[in-house]
């Protein structure tokens, strides 16, 4: 077994000449499997450390040749420091169709976004809305109002009519369970993250 950053640590020290290799030379030289070769070819490309001339032959870049001169080791983990931006919003989920939906400025109940965003292929769609909801109106970011709509059974007290207040942009927020916050990526670069505790 390897320890992380093994092969492309031996990768980048028999590329330490600096010449162009080909798979089948990095083979014949090293005691590595080929899609051992390949991965840690593919790592020390990611890194910035190594190219590809030509399909199967890998040579160092100047950063390579750098980190050879170096004696750097190579370690798994983060390659660059974490600058604490968010992950990137997902596009199509049932809160973000949703959250399109109450954006329009119309009063709505839950039955009215599941009818309008679900797609069929979400599981307890229904139930997933309802927590979302009721987490926007907790936060301040929806507003419930006086009025019910008249429900679908006859003993029923009907639906909760909301609107939105806070529409802080077109990106849904998100709604964090066990931390019981709601992160707004409409909100900056790092988002701004409303506690419910």
């Amino acid at each position: 077994m390897t320890l992380p950053g093994e092969i492309p640590t031996t990768l980048l020290y028999s590329l330490g000449d600096g010449a162009c290799r080909t798979m089948d030379e990095l083979d014949a030289q090293l005691d590595l499997s080929r899609r051992q070769i390949s991965k840690g070819a593919t790592k020390l490309i990611f890194r910035g450390l190594a190219e590809r001339v030509e399909a199967g032959c890998y040579q160092l870049t100047e950063a390579g040749t750098c980190a050879v001169k170096g004696n750097v080791t190579l370690t798994s983990g983060p390659i660059m420091p974490d600058r604490g931006k968010s992950r990137a919003p997902q596009r199509s989920t049932l809160r973000q169709r949703a959250w399109n939906i109450m954006r329009m400025g119309e009063a709505f109940t839950v039955p009215d976004l599941l009818m309008a965003a679900q797609e069929g292929t979400e599981k307890t769609a229904d139930n997933n809305l309802h927590r979302y909801i009721n987490a926007l109106g907790r936060l301040g970011y929806l507003l419930e109002m006086p009025r019910r709509a008249a429900g679908t059974k006859l003993t029923s007290n009907g639906f909760k009519r909301w609107r939105l207040l806070k529409d802080t942009g077109p990106v849904a927020p998100v709604w964090r369970p066990q931390s019981k916050t709601l992160f707004d990526h409409n909100l900056g670069n790092s988002g701004e993250v409303v506690s419910c505790k």
